[in-house]
């Protein structure tokens, strides 16, 4: 049987599961948090509640799915007097996960009480300029045209030893009832040292570490600069699916390898 896990940890969502049931309760967790998320902190997100709640089973799936992505979550035993909120599961007896990966046995057994998402990696040209002439910046690499352009398939990593690696954060969300708990640290520290072992092990020279956030949204950025960020743009112009422009700030953390 798995070792018991601790009262708050962060996990990573995997991309194999023992059974349909499994993805199927995982991917309805995603979404219920996913989504309570753009309800209650709609001005942290490029996306809407009105649009993702209109998604197909299927996109929600191949979120969680997605080659491109890492998923963590901040879990927590559950609160026995918690009352109902949009992201409550009846929980499932743990005697169906026994010799299961842990990690799947927190994710279907815990609270989720936080998440974000690392995306990457991808190939950033050092030389690169930008069609207005400005050097490429680490998040270029994933923003075209003032919206979000995320790979859907797998990285193409076979030959960038030597190179710039980027990374970028995204859907990061904690419940405002769990927040100031220490959650949204542990979930970028967790991003930070996938990104880095992973980075290493491509015999990368340089890797970065993206992430945007709403400007004026002091508690966020110093977090962030707790956690070695740096402002590199306080206005960067972002196009949200309904075309509207909203200024966002964008930080960037990054390592050089040997």
């Amino acid at each position: 049987m798995a070792a018991p896990l601790s009262t708050s940890e962060v996990l990573l969502i995997p991309k194999a599961f023992p059974s349909t049931e499994s993805l199927e309760e995982v991917v309805q967790r995603y979404k219920k948090l996913r989504l309570h998320g753009l309800k209650v902190d709609p001005k942290s997100f490029s996306s809407t509640y009105s649009e993702e709640s209109n998604f197909l089973p299927e996109t929600w799936r191949s979120r969680v799915l997605n080659p491109m992505s890492k998923t963590f979550v901040a879990a927590t035993d559950p609160d026995p007097g918690a009352q109902p909120n949009d992201t409550n599961f009846e929980l499932i007896p743990e005697t169906q996960f026994i010799g299961k990966d842990p990690h799947l046995v927190g994710l279907l057994r815990k609270e989720w009480v936080g998440i974000a998402t690392l995306l990457g990696p991808i190939p950033l040209l050092a030389s690169a300029v930008n069609e207005d002439n400005t050097t490429t910046k680490p998040w270029d690499a994933f923003i075209k045209d003032r919206k979000y352009n995320i790979p859907s398939g797998s990285p193409a990593l076979e030959d960038v030893e030597g190179s710039h690696l980027v990374y970028l954060v995204v859907g990061m969300f904690i419940s405002p009832e769990a927040r100031r708990k220490g959650h949204a640290s542990r979930l970028l520290e967790a991003l930070i040292k996938e990104m880095r072992e992973e980075a290493s092990r491509h015999g990368t020279s340089k890797a970065s570490i993206t992430l945007q956030t709403e400007p004026g949204n002091d508690n966020a950025v110093r977090l962030y600069e707790r956690l070695g960020f740096t402002v590199w743009d306080e206005a960067l112009p972002m196009e949200n699916m309904k075309g509207d422009i909203s200024y966002m700030a964008s930080l960037a953390k990054e390592f050089e390898f040997s």
